[in-house]
């Protein structure tokens, strides 16, 4: 004896009775894979993984994302996908109860067809009516789908891709489905884990900002130097955002350079050949680092790192977080092999 279902009008099903993912499930399910990107790339590399984060519009803290950003986004979205195709569901899909399937055969769609469908959504996204096209077409699909052949349904589980197409019988097929819920009870519950602390990361958190910090050293009208004339010295650490959600602590934007720029009293020039450096140390005297460059054509080229123009130097942050608390710098200037020390002071505490 086979027993009716009563379906809703509003509710859409398959050949096979199992009922098409309505929208709001699948919208609900790409904004908790997206925090789930969004959280890792936090905790990897820094702000800047979540898509509100580009938004200028929506006050977005880093509307440029770098490279480290954009890799660790990317990366992330491919674990994401390679879940989906093995198992027909995201984190986010598992928690909301979708699957993306194969129309034919009702299985996940593995790594090739997976990488197709996430491809073809470029069309949902140029015609922009692609996304919500499920809130009006008869079996719930964007024009991805529809290419693609794939139906995305309401489940919590589906045959493994490779598994047996054949059925089961009596205790075999008991324990078989037993293993499978388990496993299914498993991998929902650590999805729902894994979203809700994304969501969490997500929606809380400060910023802090260390505004930027200036030390100079030397007098306009008594040079410190007398080939060439160096009249002053300035330290310059720009500032640093950073912010803290859950108690985790990550820059924003990455680490700027510091920078360290001699001026060359009345109005001359450093002679070809003239080498200038820097000294940082620890508050107890040990040395951290010894940077300089040699001036070409008015110009200090620097013997690590990019060429700033003019007579400066670039100074990593990491060499003055080596320093730490009390540290200081001491300005050179000199030759290949000689050095005469100028001026220096403590660095900024923060």
């Amino acid at each position: 004896m086979t027993a009716a279902v009563d379906v809703p009008d509003d509710v859409r099903v398959g050949v096979d009775g199992t009922p098409f993912a309505p929208w709001w499930r699948r919208a609900v399910a790409l904004v908790l894979d997206a925090s789930v990107v969004g959280a890792v790339t936090f905790l990897v590399v820094g702000p800047g993984g979540w898509p509100w984060e580009w938004s200028v519009v929506l006050g977005g803290t880093n509307p440029v994302p770098g490279v480290g950003v954009l890799v660790c986004v990317g990366a992330t979205w491919l674990v994401l996908l390679a879940a989906q195709a093995w198992t027909g569901a995201t984190p986010g899909k598992r928690v909301v109860g979708v699957v993306v399937v194969g129309r034919r055969d009702g299985r996940p769609l593995g790594p090739v067809r997976t990488l197709v469908r996430t491809a073809a959504h470029v069309l949902d996204v140029l015609l922009l009516v692609g996304f919500v096209r499920p809130l009006w077409d008869p079996e719930r699909r964007t024009f991805a789908d529809s290419l693609c052949g794939t139906d995305v349904q309401v489940a919590r589980g589906v045959p493994r891709r490779g598994g047996p197409h054949g059925r089961r019988r009596g205790a075999a097929a008991g324990r078989e489905r037993a293993r499978g819920a388990r496993a299914g009870a498993v991998v929902t519950a650590a999805s729902v884990a894994l979203c809700g602390a994304a969501v969490a990361l997500a929606a809380v958190g400060s910023t802090a900002e260390t505004p930027a910090s200036d030390r100079t050293c030397g007098l306009a009208d008594r040079p410190m130097g007398e080939d060439p004339p160096i009249a002053s010295v300035e330290l310059r650490v720009p500032p640093t955002t950073r912010q803290t959600r859950l108690g985790v602590t990550r820059q924003v934007g990455g680490p700027a350079d510091a920078t360290v720029s001699w001026v060359v009293a009345d109005q001359e020039e450093a002679p070809d050949g003239t080498r200038l450096s820097v000294r940082v140390t620890t508050a107890a005297g040990d040395p951290v680092a010894e940077l300089g460059g040699t001036v070409r054509r008015g110009t200090l080229v620097p013997d690590d790192g990019p060429v700033l123009g003019g007579l400066v130097l670039p100074v990593p942050r990491s060499v003055l977080a080596q320093a730490g608390a009390g540290g200081a710098w001491e300005a050179g200037v000199g030759t290949a092999s000689v050095r005469a020390g100028l001026c220096g002071g403590t660095l900024d505490p923060s």
